[in-house]
């Protein structure tokens, strides 16, 4: 079966860049490395509103691409504190669940 895209190739990069361009005043202050991210993020044919990271807030929606940076680089600046699991499990964990 046939897939059709809502847009055509050209269409979809003038969405991009008119998305870009409204986020990079949306957002403002950036470093030059995110800036130099972004636009490449977006020159791959992604939407700035979105992140490679795959990071949801806590609504269930996914985070835009600087806000998904920055808790990159401070996960990465302090990854005790985003350990998701404990090497000090008691092994009577399982009978923690609750099915």
């Amino acid at each position: 079966m046939t897939q059709y895209l809502p847009y055509t190739a050209k269409e979809y990069r003038a969405l991009l860049c008119r998305e870009l361009r409204e986020y990079e005043s949306e957002i403002g202050d950036m470093t030059a490395d995110e800036l130099s991210g972004l636009r490449k993020w977006v020159a791959d044919g992604n939407s700035p509103y979105a992140n490679p990271c795959l990071i949801y807030d806590d609504d269930g929606r996914i985070i835009d691409y600087i806000q998904a940076v920055r808790i990159e680089e401070v996960m990465l600046k302090n990854p005790d504190d985003y350990m998701w699991w404990s090497e000090q499990e008691s092994d009577d964990s399982e009978d923690d669940i609750p099915f």
